[in-house]
């Protein structure tokens, strides 16, 4: 069911008055209600998944590239132990930026599973994991082998390319890159230094699994073929960010050099949920905000003017996602996903 919200102000007086203060716990942010745009009721589809069991887990991702139209995805996993052995159950939801439901996907073997990287590739595919699905949702061929990477990934219309910490690292001072010709063979792999040889410590370290990095997300600019990468550094619990152009990320030997000085802000957690695009990046503290930070379009990245609060809300169950175009007058949107009602909800822009 599919619904529009034009009066959401007088909606919230109404249901203050009926319910008391106690709605705020979940109701969104009074400061965004009036921007509530559409919403749907997934209770049928995510019952149908989880089969009556407790304990459902929930991720909500956006995937968009350059003539393609935006994907909403909703992954819905159940708990995977039946008392019958390991049988992996998880779907994902597929749905237009309207969130229209364009389709629903399961995995054609119960011992693969759906992760990362979300990210539509060059033949107009989505690519979830090592699988590969239509834009409705529908299983393509072929599907990737294993050599894949849990990363994050993009195209640039001609190739995919997947880029992540080394598998099995909790931190790492490089990173991993893959790209994906048309024929979805392996065309090329490398490695990306996050930061000079000089400047590593020593493995002897006692810290040493802290101080390397951890890859958070990244966003590529089609128009200037420049990708963000987002890194989080645990031992200091910040932020780092660096722009490189796509030639020189698969150059041997390159370098990102990120330095505590470059886009450091303060973080709760050693991985925090962030949404990152060409424009800034979006981060969901433990606390509940969420908050918008913008980046320099050149030069040396860095925050630019206030941090804008987001949302407030205080669960850590409820689940966002942000679509942001890069072009003038596309899309801006976010969307929350409550796993009590079972309602997505699509917001208009207003940070």
């Amino acid at each position: 069911m599919v619904r529009t919200a034009r009066s959401a102000a007088a909606w919230l007086v109404a249901l203050l008055a009926l319910a008391g203060c106690d709605i705020l716990a979940i109701t969104p942010f009074p400061g965004f209600t009036d921007k509530t745009d559409v919403s749907v009721d997934l209770g049928s589809r995510v019952d149908g998944i989880g089969h009556g069991k407790d304990g459902l887990t929930y991720d909500l991702n956006v995937v968009t590239a350059s003539g393609q139209q935006p994907r909403v995805l909703l992954l819905v996993e159940p708990p995977s132990g039946d008392g019958d052995g390991f049988r992996y159950t998880g779907q994902e939801i597929f749905m237009d930026q309207d969130l229209h439901v364009l389709g629903q996907a399961a995995l054609g073997s119960t011992l693969d599973y759906f992760s990362k990287p979300y990210t539509y590739t060059h033949d107009g595919t989505i690519l979830v994991g090592y699988s590969l699905f239509t834009a409705q949702g529908q299983a393509a061929s072929p599907t990737l082998s294993a050599t894949g990477l849990e990363g994050f990934g993009f195209t640039d219309g001609t190739r995919t390319y997947v880029f992540s910490t080394p598998s099995g690292a909790y931190t790492a001072f490089d990173l991993s890159w893959l790209e994906y010709d048309t024929g979805w063979g392996i065309l090329a792999s490398g490695t990306l230094g996050v930061i000079p040889d000089g400047a590593r410590p020593s493995s002897t370290d006692a810290n040493y699994a802290n101080l390397g990095y951890q890859l958070v997300g990244l966003a590529y600019n089609s128009s200037t073929t420049e990708i963000t990468f987002v890194l989080s550094r645990p031992s200091t619990g910040e932020i780092v960010a660096q722009r490189v152009t796509l030639a020189t990320a698969l150059t041997g030997g390159a370098v990102l050099a990120v330095s505590n000085g470059d886009w450091p802000f303060s973080v709760e957690a050693d991985r925090p949920s962030l949404n990152a695009d060409t424009q800034g990046l979006f981060l969901v503290r433990r606390d509940g905000w969420a908050e918008r930070y913008p980046w320099t379009e050149t030069g040396t990245l860095a925050g630019t003017g206030s941090r804008t609060r987001v949302v407030g809300d205080r669960s850590l169950t409820r689940r966002y996602a942000f679509l942001v175009s890069s072009t003038a007058g596309g899309p801006q949107y976010m969307y929350r996903f409550d796993p009590a009602s079972r309602i997505l909800t699509r917001y208009r822009r207003w940070w």
